[in-house]
């Protein structure tokens, strides 16, 4: 009787337990159903799966992300909501920017960037404007963003970051708008010298002047240029490369 009543005891333990567990088990895998969804660019199918898991664990932050970036596009206003319930940190901070921007709130989404150190992703959202067509608009948030950091310990290679995704912006309008193309190349080259000078010891900031210089400037600025990469990074093909053209093509008068 005794050994019964304890398998009896065993049974409904595990029984209690499989209860117990079946509810996060499920979110789990409404979680992960739904990040597939996603991937495969089926937000509101993912939403669904996220919305389903928060039934069974409402508390659950992943899910609150989650389902923040199912809704981004379609429902901003609501995306925000589900991060700042989410609140994970740096990642979710920075995808509340993505929502603030969404909103047109740009002050709001620029201080969420640069609370998150998340410049970078600011730098990818301008590109993402400038490759659907809108590069004023792309420009005017790279440069809303330079307004907002400051040449110091803490800031100085995000500003650097910024100033050249402004310089890079600005060639890619120039190919675009021949008419404006002058002005904003000599825009660019002045973007791209700040962030070079920023970051004297950064080979892409450097090759990017130096290119812009040889293109559109001044092919002495140009050498110089080249030639401090070599310093810098002995046989840098690109630099070598430059350097070997402007020997072969004396300036034009």
């Amino acid at each position: 009787m005794g050994r019964g009543f304890q398998l009896l005891a065993g049974v409904a333990a595990l029984c209690v337990l499989a209860l117990l567990a079946a509810r996060p088990l499920a979110a789990w895998y409404a979680d992960d159903t739904g990040n597939l969804a996603l991937a495969k660019n089926q937000a509101q199918a993912a939403a669904g799966r996220f919305v389903y898991g928060l039934s069974l664990e409402p508390r659950w932050a992943l899910l609150h992300e989650d389902l923040g970036r199912a809704v981004l596009d379609s429902d901003p206003a609501a995306a925000l909501r589900e991060f700042r319930i989410a609140a994970c940190g740096s990642p979710c901070t920075a995808e509340e920017g993505d929502a603030l921007l969404r909103l047109g709130r740009t002050n709001e989404a620029i201080s969420s960037y640069i609370a998150a150190k998340a410049v970078a992703r600011l730098g990818q959202r301008a590109q993402d404007l400038a490759n659907s067509g809108r590069d004023g608009e792309a420009i005017a948030l790279e440069q809303a963003l330079i307004s907002r950091l400051h040449d110091s310990f803490l800031e100085r290679a995000e500003l650097a970051s910024a100033y050249a995704t402004l310089g890079n912006l600005q060639i890619q309008a120039g190919w675009k708008k021949p008419a404006q193309a002058p002005a904003l190349r000599r825009n660019a080259i002045g973007a791209l010298q700040q962030a070079a000078t920023l970051a004297p010891y950064n080979e892409r900031y450097l090759l990017l002047y130096a290119f812009a210089q040889l293109q559109w400037g001044d092919r002495a600025a140009a050498r110089t240029t080249f030639e401090r990469i070599l310093r810098l990074h002995p046989h840098q093909r690109d630099a070598e490369a430059a350097l070997a053209e402007l020997d072969a093509s004396p300036p034009k008068p």
